[in-house]
């Protein structure tokens, strides 16, 4: 069987979402659709507002095959890790082809990333780009791409989409795997409100809807399942409020040179972030406190994901040596998805997981474990699931 690969969040699953299923589907020709997705944390480093299980679900009932889960360790990461992550795995599942939304889809992404810059020597750079304070690193990169390729990169699934061009070149598998964009339609990445006739909108304009509880608007942007779930208010995320409680705790009680351990804490950050919380009358919210944080420096997503790095107390050692130990986390499967992993499965090069019992959960799934804690620490309802001990894969039988 052939398979099809895509990379997803699914927060929450929308029109979009299904068009993009759809589209890899005919643009490949493909027997199997395989998503990896990001587990109970997102790129940007909030929690998603459904747990990685039932967004599983949600993906299996439209047309995904099998969901393999996007570690921590590579979820909740700056674009190069994210789409390095994603690649490896769709990689390990055999996938031939990864199709993937674009602002530009016309755009040889291959070529671009085989002419770009190295983002390592750019760090190391003594290029003035580099060394400007007043500016953001993926900023001075993409300025620099610009400069050597004509190519400005800056809309949000052009970066994931160079991203894993990039990955695809750097792990020598542009004989293995055929990138494919797709034009995203409608709705830009960070569009905020859509028109009563649009079918497609961006789940962050989703997300806002959904926090003002306009319900009412969401009815025809996304499928029946997920209709059913943001209708439903158990087993979701009351997100700012709690997660800023636990947060400022741990800003507060630990010393500087505690946050200095946390991944990703570079450029003596942890001096601000200490600074800001112990102040007074010191920030009262959250999305206070990163505005108190933030510079020209350093973007908001990075400043989030430094924070759950602090709150989940991820230190650096921990974080690179989870990056070496990559796995195949199944969520869920389809009859047909099952059948291609029966297959599939005697020749992967990473192990397959489909069963975590205390012992994984301590060791090699020791941060999606973490993760999976707070997750249930921040959701409301009164019967929030197990995230992972015991947990085996969702079988959706119902394929549309």
């Amino acid at each position: 069987m052939k398979a099809v690969g895509i990379v997803t969040e699914y927060n929450p699953f929308h029109n979009g979402h299904l068009y993009h299923i759809e589209q890899a589907k005919k643009l490949t020709g493909a027997d199997v659709v395989i998503a990896v997705m990001s587990g109970n944390f997102v790129q940007r480093g909030e929690p998603a507002i459904f747990d990685k299980w039932t967004r599983a679900q949600v993906a299996l009932q439209n047309g995904v095959d099998i969901v393999i889960e996007l570690p921590t360790f590579f979820a909740v990461q700056p674009s190069h890790i994210f789409t390095e992550g994603a690649v490896k795995l769709l990689a390990a599942m055999g996938v031939e082809d990864i199709v993937f939304g674009s602002e530009h889809a016309d755009v040889d992404f291959l070529t671009l990333a085989k002419n770009a810059p190295d983002v390592q020597l750019s760090k190391k750079s003594d290029a003035g780009n580099f060394k400007d304070r007043k500016q953001t690193f993926a900023s001075a990169y993409a300025h620099e791409l610009e400069m050597s390729t004509g190519f400005k990169l800056e809309d949000p699934n052009d970066i994931l989409a160079f991203g894993y061009a990039r990955a695809v070149s750097k792990l020598g598998l542009e004989s293995q795997i055929n990138l494919r964009p797709i034009q995203r339609m409608s709705a830009g990445y960070h569009d905020k409100t859509f028109n009563e006739d649009q079918k497609i909108a961006s789940a962050s304009s989703i997300r806002l809807a959904l926090h003002k509880g306009k319900l009412e608007k969401l009815a025809d942007v996304v499928p029946n399942e997920t209709k059913a779930l943001l209708s439903s208010s158990a087993n979701t995320i009351n997100f700012e409020q709690p997660f800023w409680q636990l947060l400022k705790y741990r800003l507060v009680t630990d010393t500087v040179g505690q946050l200095g351990q946390i991944y990703q804490m570079a450029e003596g950050l942890e001096h601000r972030l200490s600074a800001m919380a112990l102040g007074e009358p010191g920030p009262q919210s959250y999305q206070s406190y990163i505005k108190a944080v933030k510079s020209k420096r350093y973007t908001f997503a990075r400043i989030q994901r430094t924070l759950l790095y602090t709150l989940a107390n991820i230190k650096v050692d921990q974080m690179q040596a989870a990056m070496q130990d990559a796995y195949l986390r199944v969520l869920g499967f389809t009859p047909l998805g099952q059948q291609y992993l029966n297959v599939t499965k005697k020749h992967l090069d990473l192990p397959l997981i489909s069963k975590v019992d205390m012992s994984l959960a301590k060791s090699n799934l020791r941060l999606d474990y973490k993760a999976g804690k707070l997750w249930q620490m921040l959701a409301t309802g009164d019967n929030v699931p197990q995230q992972d001990v015991s947990r085996v894969p969702i079988l959706v039988e119902k394929e549309k």
